[in-house]
C-alpha cells in the first residue's frame, strides 16, 4: 500500500469518527432537553373554553391601526386580543 492510500483511509476513518461523535452529542443533548421540557398550559378559548390556537383582535382599541396593504385593523396593545380556538376564528376575507 502506498502512503497516499493509507492517508486517505486514515482521514476517512477520522471523518467517520467525528461524525459519529457529533451524532452522539446531538442525540444525548436532545434527550436531556426533552427530559427538562415543562408543558405549557394551553390558554382556553374566550368563547368555548377549548385550547386556543389563535389570537383575534377585538376591535376595541381607541388607537387602532390599519394595515396599508390589506386594510385590516390591528392593535399594538396586546390586551385587545382574545384567544380563540380553530372553531371560532373567523375566515380571513381577501
Amino acid at each position: 500500500m502506498s502512503s497516499l492510500t493509507i492517508l486517505i483511509i486514515l482521514l476517512s476513518l477520522f471523518h467517520v469518527g467525528v461524525m459519529a461523535l457529533m451524532l452522539w452529542i446531538r442525540i444525548y443533548r436532545t434527550k436531556q432537553e426533552r427530559a427538562t421540557v415543562v408543558p405549557v398550559p394551553a390558554t382556553p378559548c374566550a368563547r368555548c373554553g377549548r385550547p386556543s390556537t389563535h389570537q383575534e383582535y377585538d376591535g376595541l382599541d381607541p388607537n387602532e391601526q390599519r394595515d396599508p396593504h390589506t386594510g385590516r385593523a390591528w392593535s399594538a396593545d396586546l390586551t385587545h386580543y382574545q384567544p380563540l380556538c380553530d372553531a371560532h376564528v373567523p375566515a380571513i376575507s381577501t
